[in-house]
């Protein structure tokens, strides 16, 4: 006799696997698509149907975050074919598509007119014709706007139609106990993890910030506190999210630090299989001497482009000071970033 998994069952393990894929993703997309043809078996099952279905709700932002409203009403459409709404939610649901659509006509045609124009600028244009947290929620999470760190938030602006093949660069940065890879302990780790068009350099796209803290196995040096700033009680029962983390070294195809000897030994320490992968140094692999400038270091560079004058030295805000730096171009015309990419 054949052994078949009961649908409910193959609907909670996709439910739980939907925990680990990345926001607005393709394979979530395909895992939601995979658990909404259940429904219609699972429904009759449940005792309540919930309030938050991550199967329907998730695939309706996937699909709004790419433009595809039609496609988004579809799958209330189909939800509630499977009695997985009740009338008003529906409703609800389709309203919130609508206020989504309305964003985007309003944001795209805000950054049509004012490319580099900040989110907090785009929301304010936004609100003249369409709801205010739909248009916060579009400008955070659209795959059709190049978002970029920027002084207010993000820079908006549209992809070029450089080229059409594209790779994941990882930009990361660590704050540590010291600089002994053997003796001391990352204590916050960040990264961007920034789709890039392969021809130009450009980064059309972030896919996802992350931005953890970590208590180490011992008081944070006082000289080191002085550095960045993050006390023992800032990271008293934090630790880095190693599951989502190694989910996203694994889409990465290349890892790029500013003085990457450093962040690479630390990285490598906790999650080793990043060892084995492409490292690119944005200290050694960008020609900073031969276009004029007497000093690598990040703040100076930095500096030198208008980008800051100053830096915390946080880990996130310091990739996403790399970022902006490797967006800007050499005097060729070309994005810095080309010239960490190892294709």
């Amino acid at each position: 006799m054949r052994n078949e998994t009961h649908p409910l069952d193959q609907w909670n393990a996709l439910q739980e696997s939907l925990k680990q894929s990345r926001a607005h993703s393709t394979a979530l997309m395909e895992l939601c698509e995979h658990a909404l043809a259940l429904l219609p078996d699972v429904v009759p099952r449940l005792p309540d149907v919930p309030r938050s279905l991550p199967c329907r709700d998730l695939l309706i932002q996937a699909l709004a975050a790419r433009d595809e409203f039609e496609q988004a009403r579809h799958v209330v459409e189909r939800a509630a074919d499977a009695g997985a709404y009740q009338h008003e939610r529906k409703q609800a649901a389709l309203d919130r598509i609508d206020e989504m659509e309305k964003a985007r006509d309003a944001v795209h045609a805000a950054v049509e007119q004012h490319p580099g124009l900040s989110s907090r600028q785009a929301a304010l244009e936004a609100l003249r014709s369409s709801d205010a947290k739909a248009a916060e929620w579009y400008i955070q999470h659209s795959r059709t706007i190049r978002r970029l760190p920027g002084s207010a938030g993000y820079a908006l602006s549209f992809p070029t139609a450089a080229g059409s093949r594209t790779l994941n660069a990882a930009v990361v940065d660590v704050e540590t106990t010291g600089m002994s890879k053997a003796a001391d302990e990352v204590v916050e780790i960040g990264v961007m993890l920034c789709r890039v068009d392969e021809a130009s350099g450009e980064i059309t796209e972030i896919l996802e910030e992350v931005n953890n803290l970590h208590q180490p196995s011992f008081p944070i040096p006082p000289g080191v506190i002085k550095v960045h700033g993050i006390r023992d009680r800032d990271v008293a029962g934090k630790e880095m999210d190693a599951p989502r983390l190694r989910r996203l070294f694994a889409e990465t195809d290349v890892l790029i630090a500013h003085n990457a000897s450093f962040d690479r030994g630390f990285v490598q320490k906790y999650f080793p299989e990043t060892g084995r992968m492409t490292w690119r140094c944005s200290v050694k692999n960008v020609a900073w001497k031969q276009y004029g400038f007497p000093t690598k270091k990040l703040l100076d560079l930095c500096r030198r482009h208008g980008i800051t004058d100053s830096q915390n030295h946080r880990a996130l805000d310091d990739v996403k000071l790399t970022v902006r730096l490797l967006q800007e171009q050499n005097p060729e015309g070309e994005y810095y970033m080309k010239e960490l990419l190892p294709y």
